[in-house]
């Protein structure tokens, strides 16, 4: 599978998830999951949630489509349950759990230990029908690190900090939809590449992307619906699950993802530090530094783009080592980018 066969599937979604949102957006508002102005968030009006599952409702579209019409490209592993690849039915199963529960939460704001009781339920699923780490690249070139029965908790814990952090950091109009089509191109990519050679990652990524893709201009500054937990979290989930599927390449992952990644173990720590409940929501984030600095919540956007496409593309020219370091740099530009905004708030007020 090559670049060019990818098109199709990818501008498939595209089309469809554009042709899904004005339908979620009134059912939104029909059935009342809406976020209104006030509080930690930035936005002035009522806006509609729920915009995940115009790009669930997408990405599912073209994946059956393709399981109806040529379901090779699938394939994963040998195991079947359903007449449907074991890992890929895993995924999907856990993906589902993932949907519903956004759903709910998006309507009646589900208590935080529901939520990760759910989010549990989801990825033990996905280990449960085969999807598993067994080793990862030696950080410094050595052999290999075989990882055993650790890959039990591993697996959860990756796809459950995912999951959060990508909800965590939907706090700007596109920021969330954007980081996760760069990351899904970034793996898509890296997975055709011949020494990963996993084309069906690359198909899953790509169609994510699109999907993402079609959402976006609804999404944009200033946006007319949300992802909504449905969609953070899912969209969470997915590139946890393409991280593991294309080879354990969670190191590309982590580089792409490392704003929000950064941005979660610096709001936990704090928290932490200052005796403030771990799920309690703030205007803390990065994003908001940057508000707070004076920056327009577009300009914030694009330049938080601009920083994960570019180690987008160091991931995709560098080995494990030369990944390890430009995540060093990453982390800390990000604590010099950090105290510049801190130190740009406090003198325009």
């Amino acid at each position: 599978m090559n670049i060019s066969q990818l098109l199709i599937p990818f501008f498939a979604a595209v089309l469809v998830s554009l042709s899904l949102t004005p339908l979620v957006r009134k059912l939104a508002l029909i059935w009342g999951a809406i976020a209104k102005p006030g509080g930690r968030h930035i936005h002035v009006r009522t806006t509609p949630k729920l915009g995940g599952l115009a790009i669930i409702g997408s990405f599912f579209t073209v994946v059956v489509y393709i399981l109806i019409t040529n379901p090779s490209q699938l394939h994963f592993v040998d195991m079947a349950i359903l007449g449907l690849d074991a890992n890929l039915f895993g995924v999907l199963a856990g993906a589902l759990i993932l949907v519903a529960l956004g759903v709910v939460d998006d309507k009646y704001d589900l208590p935080p230990r529901v939520k990760l009781l759910f989010q549990m339920i989801a990825t033990l699923t996905v280990v449960l029908f085969g999807v598993k780490i067994w080793w990862v690249s030696h950080p410094f070139g050595g052999p290999d690190i075989l990882l055993g029965n650790w890959t039990y908790l591993i697996v959860p814990l990756w796809l459950l900090a995912m999951i959060n952090v990508m909800n965590w950091f939907d706090g700007l109009d596109g920021l969330t939809s954007g980081l996760s089509i760069i990351a899904s191109l970034a793996i898509a990519f890296l997975a055709l590449e011949p020494f990963v050679d996993q084309p069906a990652t690359a198909l899953l990524a790509i169609i994510l992307a699109g999907a993402t893709l079609g959402f976006l201009p609804f999404n944009w500054n200033p946006a007319s619906i949300f992802l909504g937990d449905t969609g953070s979290m899912f969209l969470g989930y997915m590139v946890g699950i393409f991280a593991i599927i294309s080879g354990a390449k969670l190191a590309t992952a982590a580089l792409v993802l490392g704003i929000p990644i950064f941005d979660a173990v610096w709001v936990v720590l704090r928290r932490l530090l200052t005796g403030q409940p771990l799920m309690q929501g703030d205007r803390k984030h990065l994003h908001h530094r940057f508000l707070d600095a004076g920056f327009h919540p577009r300009t914030a956007t694009l330049m938080l783009y601009s920083i994960a496409a570019l180690f987008g593309l160091i991931a995709l020219n560098t080995g494990t080592e030369g990944k390890v370091v430009a995540l060093g740099w990453l982390v800390a530009g990000l604590v010099i980018l950090g105290m510049l905004l801190v130190i740009k708030a406090k003198q325009n007020h």
